[in-house]
């Protein structure tokens, strides 16, 4: 079994924080996210699939596997790492989802079997771990409301769907309130460390406008 970790190239990356972090401040987000994720999934392969030389780089020194990407799109860059590997089971796990934890990882494994996917939905409706087995089994379908999406592929092909829902799991980081999520539930990750090192600060909200104040 291999672990693919597709990511956007550093000039686009979390464009919507781009009001609170500077351009630098995301990249070395996504740095320290990608190490969290990393950690995770460390006693398996991991395929890190990307535009962007600085990243591809970067998971090198960390140990991953690069593979640079060719295409456009989410999708084909997962198809992209899914034909590259010569692993039959393929977990995708997005780069940004930093307080993803190695139970959870062994989890997700103990409930695989054959024909089967084991999906795990982000908060918005997308997917934030996909395991494939085997790994063409269905079509990609990110984007939009993957989380039903592939369930209704794996419908259309008679394959079993084994939702597993995780809190940690389901948070991905793209707004400034995302990162109060980090603040309450991600001592000790390289992400909480960083976001801390900025003098970032989180507060409550009283309100149903959100649940945080995110201070510099």
């Amino acid at each position: 079994m291999i672990a693919v970790i597709p990511v956007s190239p550093l000039n686009s990356a979390k464009s919507r924080l781009s009001e609170f972090l500077t351009g630098e401040e995301r990249k070395l987000l996504l740095m320290n996210m990608i190490m969290d994720v990393y950690n995770a999934l460390e006693d398996l392969e991991v395929c890190l699939i990307s535009k962007d030389d600085e990243i591809l780089n970067f998971s090198k020194e960390l140990g991953l596997i690069p593979l640079k990407e060719r295409g456009k799109g989410l999708n084909n860059a997962i198809k992209q790492a899914i034909n590259a590997v010569e692993d039959e089971e393929v977990i995708v796990v997005p780069a940004d989802i930093p307080l993803i934890k190695k139970y959870h990882i062994k989890e997700v494994i103990s409930k695989s079997k054959k024909n089967s996917i084991v999906i795990s939905p982000s908060r918005g409706g997308g997917t934030n771990l996909l395991l494939l087995n085997p790994k063409d089994i269905i079509e990609p379908k990110y984007e939009g409301f993957s989380f039903l999406k592939h369930i209704d592929e794996a419908k259309k092909r008679n394959v079993e769907v084994i939702v597993y829902d995780s809190f940690l799991i389901s948070i991905d980081v793209n707004t400034p309130e995302d990162l109060g999520e980090v603040f309450i539930h991600g001592e000790g990750t390289h992400t909480y460390k960083y976001l801390k090192s900025l003098g970032i600060e989180v507060l409550p909200k009283h309100s149903s406008a959100g649940r945080f104040i995110i201070k510099r």
